[in-house]
């Protein structure tokens, strides 16, 4: 039985009520956004096409008709809002539907989940599954979360469905007792201090890696400046910036050398290459071809990253596994 002072859930409930109204904005919006359709610009055919002069026969109409508006993005599916009770009570209204719900921890239920029940005060058999893909902190009993996921109904097939994406293991006694029930399996975990515990963090750098990052970080600038020289046609901001960037590419190659990455050695091979020549292009005021190699190293870039540099959920980048 829970017995902790109201007034101080109420408290705590308003605040995280605050703070997960912002990220949960953020969360949604992509889920909500409607592409509007194209205005028509197109003139009828009567005011485009003049008359045949008299005693002239009409010219055969060549104007082909106008092509079809395109179809309108559908809307995307909204976020539902729920009570925890709500939802232990009616779950074959939700099943599929990806809610929130903001309601008190009622205990934990393994090591990436945990119930809710509506009332912080005392338990009362309403409860709800949340399981997480991975929680980075814990979640306290009697303190007020908000969840955001897709509702479901317990079951082996569909622990095994998800068992990629929520690896934690559910405890044998938990399996039996929300079996046939509704469980969230929630994609965000807010908690009072307004911070998503299921967040994907990234791992702690090596020394090494903190140094590749540091050279990753010169080049993003360095580009950015060479393409606002060659725009402007100065020769002596383009070769600086491409100094820069073949020196970084230079030490990214040495980089991946020491990795037994050759592909990824083979990718900054080629762009310091790249930049070598750009520096030399500028200098002879050949700007087509400056244009064209700049092209190509942000190609190189992008190939890299694509099979190397792995995005979190904080905005952070770091090494593939196995890379």
């Amino acid at each position: 039985m829970r017995r902790p002072k109201e007034a101080k859930h109420d408290m705590s409930r308003a605040a995280l009520a605050a703070a997960a109204t912002m990220l949960l904005a953020s969360l949604a919006a992509p889920l909500a956004q409607q592409q509007p359709a194209a205005p028509n610009t197109q003139k009828p055919a009567a005011e485009t096409q003049k008359p045949a002069p008299e005693g002239q026969k009409p010219a055969p109409e060549t104007q082909k008709p106008a092509a079809p508006a395109p179809a309108q993005a559908a809307p995307g599916k909204p976020l539902v809002p729920l009570a925890a009770s709500t939802l232990a009570m009616h779950p074959d209204n939700y099943l599929g539907e990806t809610v929130t719900v903001t309601a008190s921890v009622e205990q934990k239920a393994g090591d990436t989940a945990f119930s809710i029940d509506q009332d912080p005060t005392k338990s009362t058999g309403k409860d709800v599954l949340v399981v997480a893909p991975r929680l980075n902190a814990p979640v306290d009993p009697n303190t007020y979360v908000t969840v955001l996921g897709e509702v479901v109904k317990l079951d082996a097939a569909e622990l095994s469905k998800r068992a990629k994406d929520f690896p934690g293991q559910l405890p044998a006694d938990v399996v039996t007792k929300y079996t046939g029930k509704p469980v969230v399996f929630a994609t965000a975990v807010i908690n009072a201090a307004g911070i998503d515990l299921a967040k994907r963090l990234p791992p702690t750098m090596t020394p090494e890696e903190e140094e590749f990052a540091k050279v990753m970080k010169r080049i993003a600038p360095a580009f950015a400046e060479l393409r606002k020289g060659m725009e402007a046609s100065d020769a002596a901001v383009t070769k600086k910036n491409a100094v820069i960037l073949k020196q970084a590419f230079s030490e990214t190659e040495d980089f991946w050398k020491k990795r037994d990455k050759s592909d990824a050695e083979k990718w900054a091979q080629d762009a310091k290459k790249i930049s070598e020549s750009i520096e030399k292009s500028a200098n002879g005021g050949k700007w087509d071809e400056v244009k064209a190699s700049a092209t190509n190293v942000g190609k190189s870039c992008q190939t890299c990253h694509g099979a190397y540099r792995e995005r979190f959920d904080d905005g952070s980048f770091r090494i593939k596994s196995g890379g």
